[in-house]
């Protein structure tokens, strides 16, 4: 039977899709053979359109099979267990997204340097689009992905307005929690960094500097560490800022913040009595210690979630905002108390 028949409207594969009770996109990979369905679905959704005489049109065909309903999310080659909460709870956020619009997505760890399991996916045709989870400086899949036309969003910030970006805002996390502080009473607060190249850690010592500008307060070089690249450096850097006679520690991260608490327990430092210590990032680790860590707590699943979001608007060709900055909470603990 036609349902056609004496009908001058055409059916769509949105008219499939709601008398099957399936999404659009299931339709689409019914049709294209392409991306994940199973065989009862798509059996099901073939019969119905044989049945009812239902062919796309041309452009609805072509854009079916030129679809693959996958996306790639890179991760970054991580070197400590510490690193991997976030990825792995930015992904949840990206997964929880692209599943609910029939999307799949692609894990691809990378270096940060070498192209080829990118070119590999979009030579192949494997995605139609990207996620970066961490960003650099003079990142080069930026670059290459600007070449290459294809749509990605990146998660954190990036230095060209060219690019989508969504990210919490670490500069004006970093400078209120500074701010903040100062407020109590702290006068000298020294940082401890690393990785200067990744964004995210620019963007949270750029904070720092502004909150020591909008205190007029001057900045003391010697209290600044942005190269900690090893857990030997950082205990250095903790010695040397107990005989320098600091007030408190501000960490760059968990990580940082995690082997300043353990290194000032082994000297006998009493927190916050004798040393004061805050993060600009807040995860579990944090909770291991008999004195509470002041931080502050971003909402990474969400920032998952905002980044495929984007990414699949993009991909189905709707305006998005350039950038979009997500909020954060400072959570004052024992470690900052007078």
């Amino acid at each position: 039977m036609n349902n056609n028949s004496g009908n001058d409207k055409t059916m769509t594969i949105h008219d499939v899709a709601r008398e099957l009770g399936v999404s659009a996109s299931t339709v689409s990979r019914a049709i294209s053979g392409k991306g994940r369905i199973g065989a009862a679905t798509r059996d099901r959704i073939l019969a119905y359109i044989e049945e009812h005489g239902f062919y796309p049109n041309a452009a609805a065909q072509s854009l079916a099979q030129s679809r693959t309903n996958n996306i790639a999310i890179i991760l970054p080659e991580v070197n400590t267990l510490v690193d991997m909460p976030f990825f792995h709870t930015c992904m949840y956020g990206v997964e929880e997204v692209a599943q609910a619009n029939d999307y799949d997505i692609i894990v691809v760890t990378t270096n940060g340097n070498d192209t080829k399991p990118l070119e590999r996916l979009i030579k192949n045709r494997k995605v139609d689009g990207m996620i970066l989870t961490r960003t650099y400086e003079n990142d080069k899949y930026v670059k290459f992905l600007k070449q290459k036309q294809i749509p990605f969003v990146a998660v954190g910030k990036f230095p060209d307005d060219d690019v989508v970006q969504v990210d919490h805002d670490n500069v004006g996390a970093c400078k209120e929690l500074v701010t903040v502080l100062f407020a109590k009473g702290i006068q000298n607060i020294a940082y401890l960094g690393s990785n200067m190249d990744q964004m995210v850690n620019r963007c949270r010592y750029q904070g720092y500097e502004e909150a020591y500008r909008k205190g007029k307060r001057k900045l003391n070089q010697d209290l600044v560490y942005k190269d900690l690249s090893s857990r030997a450096m950082v205990e250095k850097a903790v010695e040397e800022l107990k005989n320098s006679g600091v007030e408190c520690i501000l960490c760059q991260d968990d990580y940082i913040c995690d082997e300043v608490v353990r290194k000032l327990a082994r000297m006998g430092v009493r927190i916050p009595d004798q040393m004061k210590v805050a993060s600009c990032h807040y995860s579990r680790i944090l909770e291991n210690y008999p004195v509470t860590i002041t931080s502050l707590k971003f909402n990474i699943t969400e920032l998952g979630r905002r980044s495929c979001q984007v990414l699949l608007d993009m991909i189905h060709g709707k305006t998005v905002p350039d950038k979009t900055l997500l909020d954060y909470e400072i959570i004052l603990k024992e470690s900052t108390k007078g």
